[in-house]
């Protein structure tokens, strides 16, 4: 019993120490900390998808992450190693005569998924602008220079984002 109480104490002990420096730590949060047991772990954001992981990976997040993997399977299937015909490069084709006077331009790294979704999340404004690809940050046609067909290519492609809300 003694062994218990003792063993007790250091818990105890333990805890208090643990609960007082996150007051330091975080003053703001000093009466959150005191109530470990009811805080709310946030769930990790998890979809089987490999395009739409390395998306997320690269900021996209929400509306813009459904909009950005309708851009990409519309413009290379998913296929991060393609290039076309017209010198586009990667998952979202970026074209090399528009953009390789950037300084981010690297025709063997827009080869890398990776690195071509964070460009494309740069040149996205963080997700909120698709021009581009003559989309609108809400996903609407913008009708500059693709036609509807190519519209409806998309349209359909984020209609089948495989990712839980």
């Amino acid at each position: 019993m003694k062994y218990a109480k003792h063993t007790l104490f250091r818990v105890a002990l333990v805890v208090t120490i643990v609960l007082a420096l996150g007051a330091i730590i975080h003053p703001a949060h000093a009466t959150e900390s005191a109530s470990v047991a009811t805080t709310k772990i946030k769930k990790a954001w998890h979809c089987p998808n490999k395009i739409a992981t390395i998306l997320h990976g690269a900021g996209f997040r929400g509306h813009s992450l459904k909009i950005a993997w309708g851009l990409v399977m519309r413009e290379s299937k998913g296929h991060a190693r393609s290039i076309s015909s017209t010198e586009d490069y990667g998952l979202l084709q970026l074209n090399k005569h528009t953009y390789k006077s950037q300084p981010w331009w690297d025709s063997k790294k827009l080869l890398n998924p990776n690195y071509n979704a964070r460009v494309g999340f740069v040149l996205t404004q963080g997700g909120k602008t698709f021009y581009p690809w003559d989309i609108s940050g809400k996903g609407k046609h913008l009708g500059r220079y693709t036609s509807n067909g190519t519209y409806n290519t998309y349209k359909n492609w984020y209609g089948k984002y495989p990712c839980p809300a």
